[in-house]
């Protein structure tokens, strides 16, 4: 073993409170100062901190050693399951906190070998590729052509974003409506699309116009209230807000959305301290922007943070009713600290409370005096609930990579067998006359019938592992069954 390496591992332990004391002008501070005026842990931190940097006998020019500290301290929390939000990066850009990327303009998903395009931005590949196409393979620069299908997704996802190559043609191949076709992009800057229109208003639709709200991040509210003046000369009876796979983003955003719709007088949040302290409240001071007869919002376990903080503004503050899955449950906010080199601290520091709907009965709150919730740790329960918890086909099934096949990744298998018209009974858990290699087996079988191709001949390979194609369909089959409920959640609430 590399002791180095080993005693850097070793250090993220032991050094990781002295991050709270060495950043930024705080560090100087306390450097410099004797260190008798600190208490016991305080000095003992210190006293750490100066000898591994003085006399560790492998430390040197090249070693950070405050950011091993930094990130120490910050990733404790996160390991502990305390707190996964708390955490060092030392860079902002780190932080992935931005919607401006550099890349194709693309988003993907892992399919059937290669990437299934699930949003195009604004960028290199749009007016080119679309959502639905699939890339197969790539051509880059004058090298050989990679197929797809022939690594892993994450041998591919690492081909394609080197950094050496910002400037090469890419020249891939794509699937689209069962038609190969060709297009080259080279990578540059650009901005992801973070609202779109689903369906437009019109008489079959009652009226009902659906966008979809993918992100907090950057400036959402002033992009959605942009695309509502678009439609402000149709009457639009019914507004519908897609928030599935929302993951959250600034608090500061969320009410500026929740502002275009929700009545005067009407809270949109708190945060709280953990002395119970309010540190932040936002109420409507005026009248909304825009005020629709019917709101319908679609939410699921990824809508998280600041969507489930809208989500409770909505319900609360307008004719809302709530579709869907179970949201997340991340009702804490956190704060960004960034020092004069880069590096960067985001740290939780409040809950957030958001309004409780008059006669609320989530989580018995209703019978409560106060009129705030806290959904940390719980989620918000839609109005009307979804049949099918369809989000684990969005997953994709590790099976090729070891001989020793995880659990989770058994049983989606196993779960997949069940929604898929099959000639043969699947049990719904393995036991003693049923194992995983049956499982594989009535899959190759399946594929087989729907492909006109034998996969039970290399249901394995040369190693012992699952065989690469068979984890390929897998991933096919998974997302295609993942877009039909997705489609078929969307058509409800549009119908409903």
């Amino acid at each position: 073993m590399d002791n180095k390496k080993s005693l850097k591992s070793v250090l993220l332990l032991s050094l990781s409170a002295v991050s709270l004391l060495l950043v930024g002008g705080v560090g100087g501070y306390f450097l410099s100062k004797s260190i008798n005026g600190l208490d016991e842990d305080e000095q003992k931190l210190i006293e750490e901190y100066r000898i591994l940097k003085d006399d560790w006998l492998f430390a040197d020019d090249s070693d950070s050693l405050i950011d091993y500290a930094l990130s120490g301290l910050a990733s404790g929390f996160s390991e502990s399951g305390n707190d996964p939000y708390t955490f060092y990066t030392p860079t902002l850009e780190d932080q992935n906190l931005s919607v401006s990327h550099l890349g194709f303009g693309i988003t993907t998903h892992a399919y059937d070998g290669g990437f299934y395009v699930t949003e195009v931005h604004d960028g290199p590949a749009k007016g080119f590729l679309q959502v639905g196409d699939v890339l197969y393979g790539v051509q880059r620069g004058n090298e050989e052509y990679r197929f797809f299908p022939d690594h892993s997704i994450e041998e591919n996802t690492s081909y394609l974003s080197d950094s050496a190559y910002l400037t090469s043609p890419y020249l891939f191949t794509y699937v689209r409506d069962g038609e190969e076709k060709t297009v080259t992009l080279r990578k540059s800057n650009f901005e992801e699309e973070i609202v779109q229109v689903l369906e437009e208003p019109s008489p079959e639709n009652n009226r009902t116009l659906a966008i979809r709200i993918s992100t907090f991040l950057g400036e959402p509210s002033a992009a959605l209230d942009k695309l509502l003046e678009r439609y402000s000369s149709q009457e639009i009876d019914c507004l519908v807000l897609d928030l599935r796979g929302n993951t959250g983003g600034y608090v500061d955003e969320c009410e500026k959305m929740a502002k275009l719709f929700v009545r005067k007088g009407q809270l949109i949040d708190q945060l709280i301290d953990r002395d119970g302290k309010v540190l932040h409240e936002c109420k409507q001071e005026s009248n909304p922007k825009y005020s629709f007869p019917e709101y319908k919002l679609i939410i699921d376990s990824n809508s998280a943070s600041a969507s489930e903080t809208f989500a409770l503004a909505m319900r609360a503050g307008t004719n809302s009713t709530l579709y869907g899955l179970p949201s997340y449950g991340k009702g804490i906010a956190q704060n960004v600290r960034t020092y004069s080199d880069g590096s960067t601290l985001r740290y939780t520091y409040a809950y957030v409370y958001g309004p409780e709907k008059e006669d609320e009965w989530m989580y018995g709150e209703g019978e409560d005096d106060d009129d705030i919730l806290c959904i940390h740790g719980k989620g918000i329960q839609p109005d009307v609930l979804f049949d099918t918890d369809y989000l684990w086909l969005s997953n994709t099934p590790r099976l090729s990579s070891s001989l020793s096949v995880s659990l989770a990744n058994q049983n989606h298998l196993l779960n997949l067998l069940n929604l898929l018209p099959l000639e043969s009974e699947i049990p719904s858990s393995y036991n003693a006359d049923y194992h995983f290699h049956d499982a594989l087996l009535d899959f190759s079988i399946y594929i087989k019938n729907k492909y006109q191709y034998d996969t039970s001949l290399n249901l394995y390979q040369e190693n012992g592992c699952v065989s690469l194609p068979l984890e390929n369909k897998v991933s096919k089959e998974s997302y295609d069954l993942y877009l039909q409920y997705y489609e078929k959640l969307l058509k409800e609430v549009l119908d409903d």
